[in-house]
């Protein structure tokens, strides 16, 4: 299986957000108000699995630093918390 570009990825993202958006209460959110409600389903659909949040966020952190040169720490949003809000 190919990897996955960054475009690719983004645009994945963009249609799961997308369809947070669509949803009854997700049109009156901002777009980073969408992307934490997508990160706190995930952290209930973790729990209900029993798969850990955290290790996945730091195996993808980890995947994102190696496939994505010159990635710093502000592109996956530390330190940079109102750059949610733009998302």
């Amino acid at each position: 299986m190919a990897m996955a570009g960054s475009g690719e990825r983004a645009a994945r993202a963009e249609e799961v957000l997308r369809g947070y958006g669509l949803s009854e209460a997700g049109w009156r959110r901002s777009p980073g108000g969408n992307l934490r409600e997508l990160l706190r389903d995930l952290l209930e659909w973790c729990d209900a699995t029993q798969h850990g949040f955290e290790r996945a966020l730091d195996a993808a952190r980890a995947q994102y630093q190696a496939e994505s040169p010159g990635a710093g720490g502000d592109a996956m949003g530390r330190g940079g918390a109102g750059r949610a809000e733009s998302a």
